[in-house]
């Protein structure tokens, strides 16, 4: 479940990011996204392990930092995924459309509301089963990427990794960190998570967490590999339909079904714990809760509010960067109630051994992710 919602539909996007921003600003993003979130998955482990009941993010807000605060985390979250669900569709509908396209398909519109349709209807299963089916389409997706390097291998030119021209002075210097944090994020995935390791220990559960991060980290190096050396400055937002001439439409068609794949798992995964949000946190009745988990993401999409790359970055460092603080301050407030003792009935026993206070880097986190938020916001305002 964490490893089919973690590789997504950001994977696809990070070869063109790397290619606008030089391979020195995507990997100094990468080390950087990939300690931010190690460590808000862990905690966020923490504050979902340590907390009885079963509830999803909103929930564990309110508890810990109050009505107010839960009010602020709602209208964050549902805008984090309902364009996280807008990012899957697009894509999704790139991927069909170019499939679809060498036999004379349906454009990129009208495979996207197909997308959202499929994607709409698979929500109405259980997540148990939502489980087993990402386990079963991540498997295909790492054997792709795999075979893509196989047959990419001879086509690759150094050249391609250093195209990028001013390498340090980059005007999109910054794009890589939105990309990388979206497309390393799996916190949705964490409490239905947690509810299968229920009887197990936290450090099991915490293993898990850190090995579904780390396989999609090298998932995507592998990826990020293959395109950019065939591509270079000449890589597509989507990265596949810019290989077509260099290693055939053949390469191509599976890769976009393969694509496919990856982003609708991505998808259903994160459209299910959005309704579990709506039905545990506000006990909205199961269809209610999933019409208002299908419906928005496609008022947005015809609205038509601008371009795919930047929606993705935007909701990679500005949503998810916000998610971030409020796992922080939850997590923080789970280390205060060990400090002085006080177990409150909504935590259950911690051991001081088994949860470590390092207020330090939480501090050190929180500054680096404020001052990002901040960055990304300050940019979009320019632009307007």
């Amino acid at each position: 479940m964490m490893a089919g919602l973690i590789i997504g539909a950001g994977v696809f996007a990070l070869p063109y990011a790397f290619a606008q921003a030089g391979v020195f600003w995507g990997t100094v993003h990468l080390v950087v996204s990939l300690v931010v979130v190690y460590l808000l998955h862990q905690w966020y482990g923490e504050v979902s392990f340590y907390t009885k009941g079963r509830h999803r993010f909103v929930g564990y807000v309110e508890m810990y930092l109050g009505k107010k605060a839960k009010f602020f985390s709602m209208i964050t979250t549902l805008g984090s995924y309902y364009f996280s669900l807008l990012i899957y569709a697009i894509m999704g509908g790139i991927f069909l459309a170019n499939f679809t396209s060498l036999f004379n398909g349906h454009t990129v519109e009208f495979m996207t509301l197909l997308f959202f349709a499929c994607g709409g209807l698979m929500a109405l299963f259980k997540v148990s089963r939502i489980a087993e089916i990402n386990f079963y389409l991540t498997v295909p997706i790492v054997g792709f990427i795999v075979y893509l390097l196989f047959f990419s291998f001879p086509h690759i030119k150094t050249e391609n990794f250093f195209s990028d021209g001013n390498w340090l002075m980059n005007k999109n210097w910054f794009l890589p960190y939105g990309v990388w944090l979206f497309s390393l994020t799996g916190f949705s995935a964490i409490p239905p998570t947690r509810d299968i390791f229920f009887n197990s220990s936290i450090k099991s559960f915490k293993r898990v967490v850190s090995i579904s991060l780390f396989l999609a980290v090298a998932v995507y190096a592998i990826f990020i590999f293959s395109i950019l050396g065939v591509s270079g400055q000449f890589t597509t937002v989507d990265a596949l339909s810019g290989i077509k001439t260099v290693m055939g439409a053949k390469v191509m068609a599976i890769g976009s079904i393969i694509g496919f794949l990856a982003v609708f798992t991505s998808f259903i995964a994160l459209a299910v714990d959005m309704k579990s949000m709506f039905r545990y946190d506000y006990k909205i009745h199961k269809f209610p809760a999933w019409l208002l988990v299908v419906v928005p993401p496609v008022i947005i999409y015809l609205k038509d509010i601008g371009g795919f790359i930047n929606i993705l970055a935007v909701t990679g460092s500005v949503g998810m960067g916000i998610l971030g603080i409020f796992i922080i301050l939850m997590r923080h407030k789970i280390v205060k109630i060990l400090k002085i003792g006080d177990k409150e009935d909504l935590v259950a026993e911690i051991e001081s051994k088994e949860i470590k206070i390092r207020k330090k880097l939480e501090i050190v986190i929180l500054v680096g992710i404020i001052s990002a938020v901040l960055y990304d916001i300050w940019n979009i305002v320019s632009k307007l």
